[in-house]
């Protein structure tokens, strides 16, 4: 073997080692919550409690807090957490606006409880959604083109008066954002998984990650593939049930559990009990903004046990409708 040849090899050697040694598994983490860029990991005991797309609907958002009683919870010392898998923000456009700020009442208040419960704050998670990533992105071009407190009425209305308004409008956060709610913005995680192999994300699967480091600082394809796509039986060109299963392989986990995807845009044959199902491993929910034959649901994942397939997943035991019959109380 020519010396060429070793250097070379011996080069391929370092950095497949170093590759290794850089490649994180869920396994190396403590057993306990941990913040790992844009990952947060659960450890294997306790209750976790989700809602999915609240879009402002504070109402919605007071009554899982007050089914789960989780604040009080988590205050008493109680091995439980609560789960927003984004879209907490933005009232959609074929809603009514009330409360009139219902979005910010939401994210005050997880502000709030976070700091008013101190180091156990860190147990009511706020995930990234496409309308956190998207308002915060607007908010920061604004911004730089000289938008202020005082003038932010006006920079809006001419970005809604622009060829692009239309688009801008659903992330419609902005007119209430303030500086302080885009660095919270700013700063949310978007993935947590948990040792028992559940995973919570906004969207969908990343498709071509190739482990856990990956989602901890993911490429700007990786946050886009987390965050906007919907599965390819609820619209063209989505994610497939290999996508699926190549994403959970990759970070060692079995159950995805996400929102985004209104529940009547899936085949009848895919939805029970108020929520949807894409194959074995995949649940796809709402809390606040959702359709018929949608139910507002949360979700509560034991953390302790190991879920080979949704359909372990049990209405009354893991799904729960928001409110009786599932009619919702007429606003005042």
């Amino acid at each position: 073997m020519n010396t060429s040849l070793i250097y070379l090899t011996l080069c391929f050697i370092a950095f497949a080692a170093a590759a290794t040694a850089q490649s994180k598994q869920l396994t190396q983490y403590p057993d306990q919550l941990t913040r790992d860029g844009h990952i947060v990991v659960l450890p294997d005991h306790g209750t976790v409690y989700i809602v999915s797309d609240l879009h402002a609907h504070w109402d919605d958002f007071n009554q899982w807090l007050r089914l789960t009683k989780l604040v009080e919870r988590i205050q008493a010392g109680e091995d439980v957490y609560g789960l927003i898998l984004g879209d907490a923000i933005d009232y959609k456009p074929d809603e009514p606006r009330h409360p009139p700020y219902g979005d910010t009442l939401i994210v005050d208040r997880v502000m709030e409880f976070q700091k008013q419960l101190g180091d156990k704050g860190k147990r009511l998670i706020y995930l990234r959604g496409n309308h956190e990533f998207a308002a915060a992105d607007a908010y920061a071009m604004l911004k730089k083109q000289g938008m202020t407190a005082q003038n932010q009425a006006e920079f809006i209305r001419l970005l809604y008066e622009s060829p692009l308004g239309a688009y801008y409008e659903q992330f419609n956060f902005i007119e209430r954002m303030t500086d302080v709610h885009y660095e919270f913005l700013l700063n949310l995680p978007t993935v947590v998984i948990a040792k028992n192999g559940f995973v919570g994300i906004h969207a969908g699967p990343a498709r071509f990650i190739r482990n856990l480091t990956d989602l901890v600082n993911p490429s700007p394809k990786t946050l886009e593939e987390l965050l906007w796509p919907r599965p390819v039986i609820a619209y063209p060109g989505g994610y497939t049930l290999t996508h699926i299963k190549n994403f959970l392989e990759a970070i060692h986990a079995n159950l995805l559990v996400v929102g985004h995807t209104p529940i009547h845009y899936f085949p009848s044959q895919n939805v029970r009990d108020g929520i949807a199902t894409f194959g074995e491993n995949q649940l796809i929910f709402s809390t606040g903004y959702s359709g018929s034959p949608g139910i507002p649901t949360y979700i509560e994942i034991d953390l302790s046990e190991t879920y080979t397939s949704v359909h372990m997943l049990k209405l009354g035991v893991n799904i729960h409708h928001l409110y009786d019959k599932a009619k919702k109380p007429k606003s005042d």
